[in-house]
Protein backbone atom coordinates (compact mmCIF):
# COMPACT_ATOMS: atom_id res chain seq x y z
CA UNK A 1 0.00 0.00 0.00
CA UNK A 2 1.38 3.57 -0.88
CA UNK A 3 -0.06 6.97 -0.24
CA UNK A 4 0.32 9.45 -2.42
CA UNK A 5 -0.88 13.32 -2.41
CA UNK A 6 -1.89 14.42 -5.80
CA UNK A 7 -4.91 16.30 -7.18
CA UNK A 8 -7.02 16.28 -10.02
CA UNK A 9 -5.57 19.56 -11.26
CA UNK A 10 -2.06 17.79 -11.61
CA UNK A 11 -3.57 14.27 -12.70
CA UNK A 12 -5.45 16.67 -15.78
CA UNK A 13 -3.63 16.43 -18.80
CA UNK A 14 -3.22 20.35 -19.70
CA UNK A 15 -3.64 19.42 -23.25
CA UNK A 16 -7.01 17.74 -23.32
CA UNK A 17 -10.37 18.46 -25.21
CA UNK A 18 -12.43 18.73 -21.87
CA UNK A 19 -9.82 21.21 -20.44
CA UNK A 20 -9.93 23.82 -23.80
CA UNK A 21 -13.85 23.36 -23.88
CA UNK A 22 -13.83 24.41 -20.14
CA UNK A 23 -11.96 27.25 -20.99
CA UNK A 24 -14.07 28.55 -23.74
CA UNK A 25 -17.90 27.60 -22.28
CA UNK A 26 -19.27 28.10 -19.29
CA UNK A 27 -22.11 26.39 -18.10
CA UNK A 28 -23.28 28.57 -15.48
CA UNK A 29 -26.20 29.90 -17.40
CA UNK A 30 -27.76 26.70 -16.84
CA UNK A 31 -28.81 27.91 -13.12
CA UNK A 32 -30.46 30.76 -14.97
CA UNK A 33 -32.44 28.44 -17.01
CA UNK A 34 -33.87 26.25 -14.15
CA UNK A 35 -34.19 28.37 -11.28
CA UNK A 36 -37.78 28.33 -11.15
CA UNK A 37 -37.69 24.18 -11.06
CA UNK A 38 -35.51 24.29 -7.72
CA UNK A 39 -36.75 25.24 -4.32
CA UNK A 40 -34.52 27.27 -1.65
CA UNK A 41 -35.62 24.92 0.92
CA UNK A 42 -34.73 21.26 1.67
CA UNK A 43 -32.36 19.10 1.01
CA UNK A 44 -29.94 20.49 -1.32
CA UNK A 45 -30.37 19.02 -4.85
CA UNK A 46 -27.55 17.66 -6.99
CA UNK A 47 -26.14 20.58 -9.05
CA UNK A 48 -28.15 20.49 -12.76
CA UNK A 49 -24.96 21.47 -14.27
CA UNK A 50 -23.24 18.77 -13.25
CA UNK A 51 -26.11 16.76 -14.79
CA UNK A 52 -26.12 18.69 -18.10
CA UNK A 53 -22.77 18.19 -18.44
CA UNK A 54 -22.87 14.58 -17.53
CA UNK A 55 -25.20 14.30 -20.45
CA UNK A 56 -22.89 16.15 -22.76
CA UNK A 57 -19.64 14.20 -22.06
CA UNK A 58 -21.65 11.26 -23.06
CA UNK A 59 -22.53 12.62 -26.30
CA UNK A 60 -19.42 14.01 -27.35
CA UNK A 61 -17.99 10.90 -26.15
CA UNK A 62 -20.48 8.72 -27.83
CA UNK A 63 -21.78 6.79 -24.30
CA UNK A 64 -25.31 5.91 -25.03
CA UNK A 65 -25.72 4.35 -21.66
CA UNK A 66 -26.70 5.99 -19.06
CA UNK A 67 -25.37 3.25 -16.72
CA UNK A 68 -22.53 3.40 -18.42
CA UNK A 69 -21.46 6.82 -18.51
CA UNK A 70 -21.88 6.63 -14.81
CA UNK A 71 -19.08 3.82 -14.67
CA UNK A 72 -17.19 5.91 -17.01
CA UNK A 73 -17.18 8.91 -15.04
CA UNK A 74 -16.05 6.89 -11.74
CA UNK A 75 -12.84 5.80 -13.60
CA UNK A 76 -12.18 8.60 -15.83
CA UNK A 77 -9.90 11.53 -14.14
CA UNK A 78 -10.57 13.56 -17.10
CA UNK A 79 -14.36 13.61 -17.05
CA UNK A 80 -13.90 14.03 -12.96
CA UNK A 81 -12.39 17.54 -13.32
CA UNK A 82 -14.44 18.43 -16.13
CA UNK A 83 -17.58 17.74 -13.85
CA UNK A 84 -15.73 19.13 -10.21
CA UNK A 85 -15.97 15.88 -8.75
CA UNK A 86 -13.21 15.34 -6.74
CA UNK A 87 -11.94 11.75 -5.66
CA UNK A 88 -13.78 11.33 -2.57
CA UNK A 89 -16.76 12.08 -4.08
CA UNK A 90 -19.58 10.28 -5.62
CA UNK A 91 -20.46 10.07 -9.40
CA UNK A 92 -24.24 10.61 -9.10
CA UNK A 93 -26.40 7.55 -9.90
CA UNK A 94 -27.78 7.15 -13.43
CA UNK A 95 -30.91 6.55 -12.29
CA UNK A 96 -30.74 10.33 -10.54
CA UNK A 97 -30.60 11.49 -14.30
CA UNK A 98 -34.01 9.59 -15.17
CA UNK A 99 -35.55 10.62 -12.21
CA UNK A 100 -34.52 14.60 -12.90
CA UNK A 101 -35.68 14.13 -16.68
CA UNK A 102 -39.23 12.94 -15.26
CA UNK A 103 -39.90 15.01 -12.51
CA UNK A 104 -37.94 18.21 -13.40
CA UNK A 105 -37.17 18.27 -17.31
CA UNK A 106 -40.18 17.38 -18.58
CA UNK A 107 -42.22 19.37 -20.29
CA UNK A 108 -39.48 22.52 -20.01
CA UNK A 109 -37.18 24.19 -22.51
CA UNK A 110 -33.67 23.66 -20.48
CA UNK A 111 -32.11 21.26 -23.52
CA UNK A 112 -33.05 23.49 -26.06
CA UNK A 113 -31.67 25.99 -24.51
CA UNK A 114 -28.60 24.71 -23.53
CA UNK A 115 -28.68 23.89 -27.50
CA UNK A 116 -29.28 28.03 -28.37
CA UNK A 117 -26.90 29.11 -26.19
CA UNK A 118 -24.15 27.02 -27.36
CA UNK A 119 -25.28 28.23 -31.03
CA UNK A 120 -24.81 32.42 -29.41
CA UNK A 121 -21.39 31.57 -28.59
CA UNK A 122 -20.82 30.24 -31.99
CA UNK A 123 -22.05 33.75 -33.40
CA UNK A 124 -20.16 35.30 -30.94
CA UNK A 125 -17.04 33.89 -32.20
CA UNK A 126 -17.62 34.27 -35.43
CA UNK A 127 -18.05 30.74 -36.47
CA UNK A 128 -21.93 31.53 -37.42
CA UNK A 129 -23.13 34.13 -39.92
CA UNK A 130 -26.33 33.40 -40.91
CA UNK A 131 -26.04 34.03 -44.67
CA UNK A 132 -26.58 31.12 -46.40
CA UNK A 133 -28.61 28.08 -44.17
CA UNK A 134 -28.50 24.53 -45.40
CA UNK A 135 -31.67 22.14 -44.36
CA UNK A 136 -31.51 18.58 -44.01
CA UNK A 137 -33.32 16.07 -42.84
CA UNK A 138 -32.09 12.01 -41.63
CA UNK A 139 -34.34 8.80 -40.43
CA UNK A 140 -33.38 7.72 -36.72
CA UNK A 141 -34.94 4.36 -35.90
CA UNK A 142 -37.65 4.30 -33.13
CA UNK A 143 -37.40 2.42 -30.28
CA UNK A 144 -40.63 0.18 -31.06
CA UNK A 145 -41.17 -3.31 -32.95
CA UNK A 146 -42.53 -2.88 -36.31
CA UNK A 147 -44.66 -5.52 -35.93
CA UNK A 148 -46.28 -3.92 -33.19
CA UNK A 149 -48.55 -1.92 -35.06
CA UNK A 150 -52.08 -1.19 -35.10
CA UNK A 151 -54.26 1.30 -37.61
CA UNK A 152 -56.36 3.64 -36.17
CA UNK A 153 -58.62 6.69 -37.17
CA UNK A 154 -57.57 10.36 -37.00
CA UNK A 155 -58.85 13.45 -37.89
CA UNK A 156 -58.07 14.20 -41.92
CA UNK A 157 -58.03 18.17 -41.47
CA UNK A 158 -56.08 20.47 -44.19
CA UNK A 159 -52.42 21.51 -42.87
CA UNK A 160 -51.61 24.71 -41.51
CA UNK A 161 -50.16 25.80 -44.78
CA UNK A 162 -53.29 24.33 -46.89
CA UNK A 163 -55.73 26.39 -44.64
CA UNK A 164 -53.78 29.42 -45.22
CA UNK A 165 -54.26 29.25 -49.19
CA UNK A 166 -58.00 28.77 -48.49
CA UNK A 167 -57.85 32.32 -46.81
CA UNK A 168 -55.48 33.53 -49.62
CA UNK A 169 -58.22 32.18 -51.77
CA UNK A 170 -61.27 33.68 -50.35
CA UNK A 171 -59.14 37.01 -49.99
CA UNK A 172 -58.47 37.18 -53.85
CA UNK A 173 -62.72 36.04 -54.75
CA UNK A 174 -61.45 32.73 -56.29
CA UNK A 175 -63.76 31.24 -54.15
CA UNK A 176 -67.12 33.22 -52.74
CA UNK A 177 -67.28 31.93 -49.05
CA UNK A 178 -64.93 30.97 -46.31
CA UNK A 179 -63.93 27.18 -46.58
CA UNK A 180 -65.50 25.47 -43.84
CA UNK A 181 -63.85 22.02 -42.97
CA UNK A 182 -65.10 19.01 -41.80
CA UNK A 183 -63.99 17.42 -38.28
CA UNK A 184 -65.70 14.36 -38.35
CA UNK A 185 -63.78 13.50 -42.04
CA UNK A 186 -60.86 10.87 -40.61
CA UNK A 187 -58.36 8.92 -41.88
CA UNK A 188 -56.34 5.42 -41.64
CA UNK A 189 -53.42 5.45 -39.91
CA UNK A 190 -50.48 3.17 -38.98
CA UNK A 191 -49.15 3.43 -35.51
CA UNK A 192 -47.03 1.64 -33.28
CA UNK A 193 -48.04 0.24 -30.47
CA UNK A 194 -45.16 0.60 -28.44
CA UNK A 195 -44.49 4.55 -29.47
CA UNK A 196 -47.20 5.87 -31.03
CA UNK A 197 -45.69 9.18 -31.74
CA UNK A 198 -42.88 7.95 -33.77
CA UNK A 199 -44.26 7.58 -37.83
CA UNK A 200 -43.81 4.23 -39.70
CA UNK A 201 -41.66 6.05 -42.95
CA UNK A 202 -41.98 4.52 -46.64
CA UNK A 203 -39.53 6.40 -48.71
CA UNK A 204 -37.83 4.97 -51.67
CA UNK A 205 -34.37 3.98 -50.94
CA UNK A 206 -34.82 4.27 -47.25
CA UNK A 207 -35.74 1.24 -44.52
CA UNK A 208 -39.62 0.50 -44.40
CA UNK A 209 -40.40 0.37 -40.27
CA UNK A 210 -41.32 2.81 -37.69
CA UNK A 211 -38.79 6.08 -37.32
CA UNK A 212 -38.54 9.88 -36.19
CA UNK A 213 -37.06 12.34 -38.88
CA UNK A 214 -34.64 15.08 -37.21
CA UNK A 215 -34.64 18.13 -39.32
CA UNK A 216 -31.50 20.23 -39.12
CA UNK A 217 -30.33 23.34 -40.08
CA UNK A 218 -26.37 24.26 -40.35
CA UNK A 219 -24.75 27.63 -41.24
CA UNK A 220 -22.40 26.79 -44.82
CA UNK A 221 -19.16 28.98 -42.87
CA UNK A 222 -18.31 25.91 -40.42
CA UNK A 223 -21.10 23.97 -40.92
CA UNK A 224 -22.48 24.68 -37.49
CA UNK A 225 -25.99 23.23 -36.01
CA UNK A 226 -28.10 26.25 -35.94
CA UNK A 227 -31.59 24.25 -35.47
CA UNK A 228 -32.64 21.00 -34.78
CA UNK A 229 -36.59 19.95 -35.23
CA UNK A 230 -38.17 16.53 -34.47
CA UNK A 231 -41.23 14.89 -36.10
CA UNK A 232 -42.54 11.59 -36.92
CA UNK A 233 -40.97 9.05 -39.58
CA UNK A 234 -44.28 9.94 -41.48
CA UNK A 235 -43.80 13.67 -42.25
CA UNK A 236 -42.89 15.27 -45.11
CA UNK A 237 -39.86 17.51 -45.38
CA UNK A 238 -40.99 20.52 -46.12
CA UNK A 239 -43.99 21.16 -43.74
CA UNK A 240 -42.19 22.16 -40.75
CA UNK A 241 -39.64 23.70 -43.22
CA UNK A 242 -40.63 27.60 -43.67
CA UNK A 243 -41.74 27.40 -39.80
CA UNK A 244 -38.35 26.57 -38.74
CA UNK A 245 -36.23 29.02 -40.92
CA UNK A 246 -38.24 31.52 -39.87
CA UNK A 247 -37.50 30.56 -36.38
CA UNK A 248 -34.05 30.64 -36.11
CA UNK A 249 -33.96 33.71 -38.42
CA UNK A 250 -35.64 35.93 -36.08
CA UNK A 251 -34.28 34.27 -32.69
CA UNK A 252 -30.39 35.11 -33.59
CA UNK A 253 -31.42 37.75 -35.39
CA UNK A 254 -29.38 36.83 -38.68
CA UNK A 255 -28.85 38.48 -41.73
CA UNK A 256 -30.10 35.45 -44.13
CA UNK A 257 -28.82 35.90 -47.55
CA UNK A 258 -30.11 32.31 -49.20
CA UNK A 259 -31.23 28.82 -48.07
CA UNK A 260 -30.14 25.60 -49.47
CA UNK A 261 -32.00 22.38 -49.33
CA UNK A 262 -32.73 19.29 -51.70
CA UNK A 263 -35.76 18.63 -53.95
CA UNK A 264 -37.91 17.14 -51.42
CA UNK A 265 -38.06 20.73 -49.49
CA UNK A 266 -39.52 22.24 -53.29
CA UNK A 267 -43.09 23.85 -52.05
CA UNK A 268 -44.39 27.12 -52.85
CA UNK A 269 -44.47 28.45 -49.03
CA UNK A 270 -40.97 28.06 -48.80
CA UNK A 271 -40.53 30.08 -51.73
CA UNK A 272 -42.97 32.35 -51.12
CA UNK A 273 -42.44 32.98 -47.20
CA UNK A 274 -38.16 33.61 -48.58
CA UNK A 275 -39.01 35.62 -51.22
CA UNK A 276 -41.13 37.79 -48.75
CA UNK A 277 -37.91 38.06 -46.86
CA UNK A 278 -35.57 38.75 -49.64
CA UNK A 279 -33.76 35.76 -48.99
CA UNK A 280 -33.20 33.83 -52.34
CA UNK A 281 -33.66 29.80 -52.11
CA UNK A 282 -31.90 27.20 -53.85
CA UNK A 283 -34.09 24.16 -53.94
CA UNK A 284 -34.18 21.72 -56.76
CA UNK A 285 -37.50 21.62 -58.47
CA UNK A 286 -38.84 18.30 -57.15
CA UNK A 287 -40.86 16.04 -59.86
CA UNK A 288 -44.41 15.31 -58.80
CA UNK A 289 -46.00 12.34 -59.06
CA UNK A 290 -48.70 12.14 -61.52
CA UNK A 291 -47.51 14.58 -63.66
CA UNK A 292 -48.19 13.98 -67.67
CA UNK A 293 -45.18 13.59 -69.55
CA UNK A 294 -45.79 15.97 -72.39
CA UNK A 295 -43.01 16.65 -75.66
CA UNK A 296 -40.28 18.96 -74.27
CA UNK A 297 -41.88 21.41 -76.48
CA UNK A 298 -45.49 21.40 -74.77
CA UNK A 299 -44.65 20.93 -71.39
CA UNK A 300 -45.86 23.35 -69.06
CA UNK A 301 -43.32 25.45 -68.37
CA UNK A 302 -42.93 26.83 -72.21
CA UNK A 303 -46.65 27.99 -71.94
CA UNK A 304 -46.25 32.04 -71.42
CA UNK A 305 -48.33 33.67 -68.21
CA UNK A 306 -49.42 37.00 -68.69
CA UNK A 307 -49.72 38.76 -65.55
CA UNK A 308 -52.29 41.62 -66.40
CA UNK A 309 -54.69 39.60 -68.42
CA UNK A 310 -54.28 36.68 -66.35
CA UNK A 311 -54.01 34.24 -69.00
CA UNK A 312 -51.22 31.29 -70.68
CA UNK A 313 -50.57 31.34 -74.36
CA UNK A 314 -49.43 27.95 -75.44
CA UNK A 315 -46.65 28.00 -77.91
CA UNK A 316 -48.84 27.70 -80.89
CA UNK A 317 -50.14 31.17 -80.03
CA UNK A 318 -53.54 30.18 -78.62
CA UNK A 319 -55.27 31.53 -75.60
CA UNK A 320 -56.00 29.24 -72.03
CA UNK A 321 -58.40 31.39 -69.81
CA UNK A 322 -58.91 30.96 -66.55
CA UNK A 323 -61.82 28.31 -66.18
CA UNK A 324 -62.47 27.87 -62.70
CA UNK A 325 -60.45 27.21 -58.84
CA UNK A 326 -59.74 23.40 -57.84
CA UNK A 327 -60.46 23.52 -54.38
CA UNK A 328 -59.37 19.99 -53.56
CA UNK A 329 -55.69 20.78 -54.74
CA UNK A 330 -55.82 24.86 -54.30
CA UNK A 331 -54.74 25.60 -57.89
CA UNK A 332 -56.35 27.80 -60.39
CA UNK A 333 -56.88 25.83 -63.76
CA UNK A 334 -56.93 27.53 -66.94
CA UNK A 335 -58.27 26.24 -70.11
CA UNK A 336 -57.85 26.43 -73.86
CA UNK A 337 -61.00 26.46 -76.32
CA UNK A 338 -61.80 23.21 -77.49
CA UNK A 339 -62.30 24.38 -80.94
CA UNK A 340 -58.28 25.93 -80.99
CA UNK A 341 -57.40 22.13 -79.92
CA UNK A 342 -59.08 20.63 -81.76
CA UNK A 343 -57.91 22.21 -85.44
CA UNK A 344 -54.30 22.62 -83.55
CA UNK A 345 -51.61 20.46 -85.67
CA UNK A 346 -49.48 19.92 -82.80
CA UNK A 347 -52.51 18.35 -80.87
CA UNK A 348 -51.46 14.98 -80.59
CA UNK A 349 -47.76 16.08 -78.80
CA UNK A 350 -49.34 18.80 -77.14
CA UNK A 351 -52.36 16.98 -75.31
CA UNK A 352 -52.15 13.43 -76.50
CA UNK A 353 -55.12 11.57 -77.27
CA UNK A 354 -57.32 13.78 -74.90
CA UNK A 355 -60.78 14.79 -76.34
CA UNK A 356 -60.87 17.45 -73.75
CA UNK A 357 -58.83 20.81 -74.25
CA UNK A 358 -55.38 21.66 -72.77
CA UNK A 359 -55.46 22.49 -69.39
CA UNK A 360 -52.53 24.04 -67.15
CA UNK A 361 -52.94 24.71 -63.45
CA UNK A 362 -51.12 27.00 -61.24
CA UNK A 363 -50.65 27.32 -57.83
CA UNK A 364 -51.52 30.53 -55.80
CA UNK A 365 -47.68 31.17 -54.92
CA UNK A 366 -46.34 30.25 -58.44
CA UNK A 367 -45.02 33.67 -59.27
CA UNK A 368 -42.54 33.38 -56.12
CA UNK A 369 -41.84 29.68 -57.29
CA UNK A 370 -40.75 30.84 -60.64
CA UNK A 371 -38.67 33.76 -59.37
CA UNK A 372 -36.81 31.67 -57.19
CA UNK A 373 -36.31 29.32 -59.61
CA UNK A 374 -34.19 31.57 -61.40
CA UNK A 375 -30.98 30.73 -59.30
CA UNK A 376 -31.09 27.87 -60.37
CA UNK A 377 -27.98 26.53 -62.50
CA UNK A 378 -26.06 29.45 -61.05
CA UNK A 379 -22.70 29.17 -59.73
CA UNK A 380 -23.77 30.20 -56.47
CA UNK A 381 -26.68 27.53 -56.59
CA UNK A 382 -23.91 24.65 -57.35
CA UNK A 383 -21.33 26.21 -54.42
CA UNK A 384 -24.62 25.87 -52.35
CA UNK A 385 -25.47 22.33 -52.78
CA UNK A 386 -21.68 21.34 -52.96
CA UNK A 387 -21.82 22.88 -49.35
CA UNK A 388 -25.12 20.94 -48.13
CA UNK A 389 -23.64 17.79 -49.16
CA UNK A 390 -20.36 18.34 -47.18
CA UNK A 391 -21.87 20.15 -44.17
CA UNK A 392 -25.43 18.44 -44.12
CA UNK A 393 -24.82 15.04 -45.06
CA UNK A 394 -21.74 15.04 -43.32
CA UNK A 395 -22.68 15.91 -39.66
CA UNK A 396 -25.44 13.28 -40.04
CA UNK A 397 -22.50 11.02 -40.71
CA UNK A 398 -20.32 11.92 -37.34
CA UNK A 399 -23.30 12.32 -35.30
CA UNK A 400 -24.44 8.80 -36.61
CA UNK A 401 -21.29 7.40 -35.64
CA UNK A 402 -19.57 9.34 -32.80
CA UNK A 403 -22.24 11.17 -31.00
CA UNK A 404 -25.41 8.93 -30.30
CA UNK A 405 -27.69 9.26 -33.14
CA UNK A 406 -27.67 5.99 -35.25
CA UNK A 407 -30.49 5.12 -32.87
CA UNK A 408 -33.21 6.10 -30.29
CA UNK A 409 -33.50 3.85 -26.75
CA UNK A 410 -36.05 6.81 -26.14
CA UNK A 411 -39.81 7.04 -26.33
CA UNK A 412 -41.90 9.97 -27.39
CA UNK A 413 -40.85 13.25 -29.86
CA UNK A 414 -40.12 15.17 -26.68
CA UNK A 415 -36.98 12.23 -25.53
CA UNK A 416 -36.22 11.58 -28.75
CA UNK A 417 -35.94 15.70 -29.58
CA UNK A 418 -33.48 15.23 -26.50
CA UNK A 419 -31.41 13.44 -27.81
CA UNK A 420 -31.13 15.12 -31.23
CA UNK A 421 -30.55 18.56 -28.88
CA UNK A 422 -27.78 16.99 -26.95
CA UNK A 423 -26.44 15.34 -30.41
CA UNK A 424 -25.97 18.23 -32.15
CA UNK A 425 -24.77 20.50 -28.78
CA UNK A 426 -22.02 17.61 -29.06
CA UNK A 427 -21.04 18.32 -32.23
CA UNK A 428 -21.05 22.12 -32.03
CA UNK A 429 -18.93 22.42 -29.28
CA UNK A 430 -16.43 19.93 -30.67
CA UNK A 431 -16.36 21.53 -33.79
CA UNK A 432 -15.88 25.08 -31.17
CA UNK A 433 -12.85 24.00 -29.68
CA UNK A 434 -11.34 22.32 -32.69
CA UNK A 435 -11.68 25.52 -34.88
CA UNK A 436 -10.87 28.29 -31.78
CA UNK A 437 -8.22 26.52 -30.39
CA UNK A 438 -6.54 25.72 -33.63
CA UNK A 439 -6.54 29.62 -34.29
CA UNK A 440 -5.07 30.30 -31.10
CA UNK A 441 -2.06 27.75 -31.70
CA UNK A 442 -1.34 29.23 -35.60
CA UNK A 443 -1.60 32.66 -34.08
CA UNK A 444 1.41 31.42 -31.41
CA UNK A 445 3.01 30.03 -33.97
CA UNK A 446 3.03 32.69 -36.42
CA UNK A 447 4.38 35.30 -33.31
CA UNK A 448 6.95 32.61 -32.46
CA UNK A 449 8.09 32.20 -36.39
CA UNK A 450 8.44 35.88 -36.87
CA UNK A 451 10.29 36.50 -33.43
CA UNK A 452 12.34 33.59 -34.76
CA UNK A 453 13.51 35.23 -38.41
CA UNK A 454 13.78 38.37 -36.86
CA UNK A 455 16.51 37.23 -34.17
CA UNK A 456 18.05 34.86 -36.86
CA UNK A 457 18.15 37.91 -38.98
CA UNK A 458 19.53 40.15 -36.01
CA UNK A 459 22.79 37.33 -35.79
CA UNK A 460 23.03 37.05 -39.25
CA UNK A 461 23.22 41.16 -39.09
CA UNK A 462 25.81 41.27 -36.30
CA UNK A 463 27.82 38.26 -37.48
CA UNK A 464 28.28 39.91 -40.90
CA UNK A 465 29.41 43.29 -39.78
CA UNK A 466 31.82 41.90 -37.14
CA UNK A 467 33.32 39.92 -40.42
CA UNK A 468 32.95 43.07 -42.66
CA UNK A 469 36.35 45.32 -43.23
CA UNK A 470 35.72 48.32 -44.68
CA UNK A 471 37.95 49.37 -47.78
CA UNK A 472 40.22 52.18 -47.57
CA UNK A 473 39.19 55.30 -47.99
CA UNK A 474 35.34 54.38 -48.00
CA UNK A 475 34.49 55.29 -44.48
Amino acid sequence: MKMSFVTLEELMPQEHFLRDLDRLVNFDFIYDKVADLYSNTGRPAIDPVVMIKMLLIGYIYGIDSERKLEQEITVNIAYRWFLGIDFDERVPDHSTISQLRRRKFDGTTIFRDVFDEIVRKCIEAGLIDGKLLLTDSTHIRANARNDLREVIEVPDTPSEYMQKLDREAYELGLIKEPVEYDTTKTKEVTKSITDPECGLMKRPGKPIGFHYLDHQTCDSKHGMITDVFVTAGNVHDSTPHTARLEYQIDKFNMTTEAICADASYDSGEVHNAMLNRGIKTYIPERKRSGTPNYEPDFDPKVFTYDEEQDIYVCPAGKVLHYSGYRKKDRRKRYSAKKSDCSSCPYRAQCNGQSKNPRTIERTLHEKARAIQRENLNSPEYREAMRLRKIWCEGNFSHQKERHNLRRTRKRGIERVTEQCLLSACALNLKRLVEILFSRQYSATISVRTLFGLFFIAKHQFVNSTESFTPAPNQG
